[in-house]
């Protein structure tokens, strides 16, 4: 897990600081436009250690959700504690009314060895914000 100052270049690799790309999303001050801004913003939560965020953007009918949000939210804060995230590569996104999907790769180091995250995410956009769904399997 990073600490990250609002002037500093966001970890999300969109190039613009963490207070113009990403910070907005994470305080509430705004939703994400697009499945990939969604997905970029989720990539600096694990990042950040920002757990709530991770949860409240899940689509309530993903299957993490059959866990009771303590238990989630200690598995999720343990794999933002062990990993370092340390780029994301986004291969291509887009929607189609209010569904959505982003193809990226999430590079990480935990335990000292180097690995990576590579997945097709499905979004969906409930009431106006989107919502991670799942990965397509």
């Amino acid at each position: 897990m990073i600490r990250i100052g609002p002037n500093q270049s966001c970890p999300c690799g969109d190039g613009r600081k963490y207070k113009k790309c990403c910070g907005p999303l994470h305080r509430g001050v705004r939703p994400a436009s697009s499945p990939e801004a969604l997905m970029r913003s989720r990539y600096t939560a694990y990042a950040l250690g920002l757990v709530d965020y991770v949860i409240d953007t899940t689509h309530p009918e993903h299957p993490a959700w059959n866990a009771d949000r303590a238990t989630w939210g200690a598995e999720l804060e343990s794999w933002c504690n062990e990993a370092d995230f340390v780029g994301l590569t986004v291969h291509g996104s887009g929607e189609d009314g209010d569904a959505g999907w982003v193809s990226f790769t999430a590079d990480y180091d935990a335990a000292g060895r180097r690995g990576a995250l590579a997945e097709l995410s499905r979004f969906e956009r409930v009431q106006g914000r989107w919502l991670y769904r799942d990965k397509d399997r």
